[in-house]
């Protein structure tokens, strides 16, 4: 395991304090989880986007046709 050590500013540490005591957890283990969400959340977001470059928009077009056009679920409405 690394050890970094990370500046940031008071209002930010503040912030990151009082959220980690929210969840019962020292700063560092809360902050530690955080960005390993973070890192994940970027991983997948990479995925996604090869996904994306490698869909089919005539594909796409056939399936959305085959949905019927229906007015919104109510409470669904935008």
């Amino acid at each position: 395991m690394k050890a970094i050590e990370l500046n940031m500013p008071d209002e930010v540490y503040q912030k990151l304090e009082h959220l980690a005591s929210h969840d019962h957890q020292p700063v560092n283990v809360f902050a530690l989880r955080k960005l390993e969400e973070f890192t994940r959340a970027l991983e997948d977001f990479a995925k996604l986007e090869r996904r994306a470059q490698s869909g089919d928009r005539e594909q796409f077009e056939k399936a959305m046709a085959k949905v019927p056009n229906l007015p919104p679920v109510p409470g669904d409405e935008l």
